[in-house]
């Protein structure tokens, strides 16, 4: 039995979570009595309905001994099955295994390197409105730019995502032509489209903020020691790609 409580009655300070419902009246945002008659449910009642709030997974579904609820959220997976009658679902590690994709991380310089030059040294601080900031933290020196040059190179139509971090992670932005030269730290990953017939930059950078997508990065961000890490689970999220030839052009123009 699994379940993920959003909610338990109290906030880190010790305040009741309370909010006003439907009816207008306060009420207390407490999952823990809702998952414990949800259990009871399931267990005496042989109860089917499969939520957050309660499912049950037979013990040879759990992937790499993860035992985290809301790695198997029932609802993500019923709601990208909803999606198949209109949409191709691919996983981003089966693109990266056809090369169609490809994905790296960025380097640590070291605080040393911080203010030797011009050339941006992209952190995840520097991520907003789906761009790069004109205004960066920190430069590093064209020498620098030139030691790690070839090891993580950046070209316009690549995606930065937000790798590691808390609130941030799976938060992307798209480079242009004057964003480069740049570097960028190992909190971030690089996505490269090499091949635009499977799938065009700007209609992946669409996928990758929808919301079915959005809620599987969640899913898949855990924590390691004091921040969280979405790590190679990246590969496992799966893109919603629309079949429509006209609706992938009309969002990646839009986009």
């Amino acid at each position: 039995f699994m379940a993920e409580a959003k909610w338990c009655g109290h906030d880190s300070r010790g305040n009741p979570t309370l909010r006003k419902n439907d009816k207008g009246e306060m009420e207390l945002l407490d999952d823990v009595p809702v998952i414990t008659e949800r259990y009871r449910q399931i267990m005496q009642e042989g109860r089917k309905e499969r939520d957050h709030i309660g499912f049950v997974l037979r013990s040879d579904k759990i992937q790499n001994r993860i035992l985290v609820p809301k790695y198997y959220n029932p609802e993500i997976v019923y709601d990208l099955k909803r999606l198949t009658k209109t949409h191709n679902l691919v996983t981003i590690g089966s693109l990266v295994e056809d090369d169609k994709l490809s994905v790296n991380t960025g380097i640590e310089i070291g605080k040393m390197a911080y203010g030797t030059g011009h050339i941006p040294f992209i952190r995840t601080s520097d991520f907003s409105n789906w761009e790069i900031k004109a205004d960066f933290k920190h430069g590093v020196s064209q020498d620098i730019y030139e030691a790690f040059q070839e090891k993580i190179d950046v070209e316009p139509s690549d995606i930065l995502m937000v790798r590691d971090g808390t609130y941030l992670i799976g938060t992307t932005a798209i480079v242009t032509k004057s964003d480069v030269p740049m570097l960028f730290q190992s909190h971030i990953y690089r996505i490269r489209v090499l091949d635009k017939s499977a799938i065009e930059p700007w209609l992946l950078f669409a996928c990758l903020n929808a919301p079915i997508v959005k809620r599987q990065i969640k899913a898949k961000q855990f924590t390691q020691d004091i921040i969280d890490t979405l790590g190679r689970r990246l590969f496992e999220v799966v893109l919603p790609i629309p079949k429509d030839a006209k609706i992938r052009k009309k969002i990646a123009d839009e986009t």
